[in-house]
């Protein structure tokens, strides 16, 4: 028994003595010592990780766990890199909800700008674009009520308003013509400056100008940065 114990002894001892592989593989790479706070950011080898990161990683960034084992470490690396920024898109399009290019305040000078040359001065307060539905709603009927600014001039009202470009796929986009107006594409006409006169109105033209605030939204959106 003693001869057992005194052999388990030098073997034991042997064993302490005995540079481990891991220790020799922490000395050969010198593992660093970082401060704890590093532990979420400092990149380090896989092979070698610092000691005191190991109980840091696991509570404050468990995203980083994979990099404290081998195993499914390159995955790990992988996944932290920054994904590719997502481009924006473009203001004005149906990517980005017709999102306008331009500020209301900047697009309301451009059109009043149009205006004071084409558009008679009776007719100037219809020159901004008014997107609230009961504001437009009301401006209109006040305008129709009045006998100062006359009818011929809401085409050039149109006209100021789209800077001359045709913003039908916004205004279809947003239902202007949709069956339930039962007014077919009548609408669409309102969209595009290079539409027919309007110089009368019908009830068909009552229910795309009850719209007169999608209209002004779309021909908003479609104004480009100058």
């Amino acid at each position: 028994m003693r001869l057992f114990l005194t052999v388990l002894f030098l073997f034991l001892s042997y064993v302490a003595s005995e540079p481990t592989e891991e220790t020799e593989f922490e000395a050969e790479l010198e593992c660093p010592q970082i401060p704890d706070a590093s532990c979420c950011v400092e990149k380090w080898d896989r092979r070698c990780v610092p000691r005191n990161c190991v109980f840091y990683v696991m509570k404050h960034c468990p995203d980083r766990k994979p990099l404290l084992f081998g195993r499914g470490s390159k995955l790990a690396v992988k996944s932290l890199r920054r994904a590719p920024a997502k481009e924006e898109p473009k203001c004005g399009t149906r990517e980005s909800g017709y999102r306008p290019c331009t500020s209301k305040s900047v697009a309301n000078k451009l059109f009043m700008s149009c205006c004071q040359l084409y558009v008679s001065p009776d007719c100037h307060h219809m020159c901004h674009y008014e997107t609230d539905h009961s504001e437009a709603k009301k401006m209109l009927l006040d305008t129709l009520k009045g006998d100062k600014c006359s009818l011929r001039n809401f085409s050039a009202v149109l006209y100021c308003a789209s800077q001359n470009r045709d913003n039908r796929r916004c205004c279809i986009d947003l239902d202007l013509n949709v069956p339930q107006l039962r007014v077919g594409s009548r609408c669409l006409r309102l969209c595009d400056p290079s539409g027919t006169s309007i110089d009368r109105i019908s009830r068909q033209d009552a229910t795309c100008f009850f719209n007169w605030n999608v209209i002004m939204f779309c021909h908003h959106s479609g104004i480009r940065e100058l």
